[in-house]
């Protein structure tokens, strides 16, 4: 989902908690999980991927554009919500129960906002374990996609997020069938000799 999409249902959320529970600590736990959240593709800029330009709007063209070789992503991940859940119900915080109802609102609007744009289900991506064991490179992880930020314009494209741009990396797109070569020296030498 955009940044922009995150920060209207966040927002909506919070102003539903704070009315139907008049609870600051719930409804800023809200705010954090379900937009700050975020901030995971930040550090991930900036350590994993060793980019220096900080201009949000080179940020969000990066992110936006599909340019992300590795994603760490530490906070949007299945084990951490267990985790807090977990913390949240020992110590019965409300700041921690929000940030849970948070992450319970972005992910799954992650995973199906964002998997419209990739070949394969977003599903398992949302689990730490799984994008470590892939080496956190995105190719192993999402499949083959193409997507380009929505508009130029960087508040257009913080609203409307990215869109798929057509071929996905020399990847066929889904229900597409691969054309077979017309003659076995186009084949490559491994599966020409069987």
């Amino acid at each position: 989902m955009s940044p922009g999409g995150h920060l209207v249902t966040t927002a909506l959320a919070c102003g539903a908690v704070h009315a139907l529970t008049g609870s600051p600590a719930l409804t800023a736990g809200l705010a954090a999980g379900g937009f700050l959240i975020d901030v995971d593709h930040a550090v991930d800029y900036v350590l994993v991927e060793g980019r220096r330009d900080l201009r949000p709007s080179a940020f969000l063209r990066y992110y936006l554009g599909g340019e992300a070789r590795r994603v760490v992503l530490a906070l949007h991940s299945y084990e951490l919500l267990a985790l807090l859940a977990l913390l949240a119900w020992v110590t019965n915080s409300e700041l921690g129960w929000g940030y849970v109802l948070g992450m319970l609102l972005h992910l799954p609007l992650d995973i199906v906002f964002n998997g419209k744009l990739v070949s394969r289900s977003l599903v398992p991506f949302y689990s730490l374990a799984y994008r470590w064991r892939a080496g956190f490179l995105t190719s192993r992880l999402v499949g083959g996609y193409a997507i380009a930020p929505s508009s130029p314009e960087f508040w257009d494209a913080f609203f409307q997020g990215a869109v798929a741009t057509g071929a996905a990396r020399g990847a066929p797109l889904p229900g597409q069938l691969l054309s077979l070569p017309r003659n076995r020296a186009a084949l490559p030498l491994e599966e020409s000799l069987t």
